[in-house]
């Protein structure tokens, strides 16, 4: 059986996505304020990565219909971030995952940090004319970011690599791969600002 991973973008601009695992394993754009409806086979696993000049950023990580008949999810900014990502069973806000504000938590939590977190995060966060955050690399490259990033986002979305090769990881990543409730339609919402779903 099949069930569909609305992908919503409620920026105003248009979006583009690095599919992994459905869609032919192809790259999407949606257009700015759209939905697209992207089909996933019960049993099937895979990613939606928005991109911020080309570089990866914050991710949706899909199991549908896993363990148990459940879906499996979570929001990762593993490989970075530029945008804000939630997602959700349909209609179930008890299922959500992922930080709708989570740039602006990163920019104010830049912002307050002190000259030498500043200058540790140099090679990793990027920032535009004004001062301010637009982009981080990927957590799992730089542990001084994947701590900066724990210190407003740890419990929200999976930070570091968690349980994988030896390591136990941190539990807080650990629990974002909690089970959802069955299987069922998807929602995921992308925006620049709050990005918590629209119905």
């Amino acid at each position: 059986m099949a069930h569909n991973i609305n992908l919503t973008n409620l920026s105003g601009h248009d979006q583009e996505f690095e599919i992994h695992g459905w869609n032919n394993n192809s790259n999407m754009t949606v257009q700015a304020g759209a939905t697209v409806s992207i089909e996933a086979n019960d049993g099937s696993s895979g990613a939606i990565i928005a991109l911020h000049d080309r570089h990866e950023g914050e991710q949706a990580e899909i199991t549908k219909c896993g363990f148990g008949g459940n879906d499996f999810f979570d929001i990762s900014n593993i490989c970075g971030a530029g945008g804000n990502l939630t997602i959700q069973q349909i209609a179930n806000p008890a299922t959500r995952k992922g930080a709708p504000t989570f740039m602006q938590q990163c920019n104010d939590a830049y912002q307050q940090a002190d000259d030498n977190t500043k200058q540790s995060l140099q090679s990793c966060v990027h920032l535009d004319g004004s001062g301010n955050v637009v982009r981080i690399d990927a957590c799992k490259d730089f542990p001084q970011l994947e701590a900066f990033v724990r210190t407003f986002a740890d419990g929200k979305t999976y930070i570091g690599v968690g349980a994988w090769d030896g390591s136990a990881g941190a539990a807080s990543d650990n629990n974002q791969s909690s089970a959802a409730q069955g299987s069922t339609d998807l929602e995921v919402t992308y925006n620049d600002g709050d990005a918590s779903p629209p119905s």
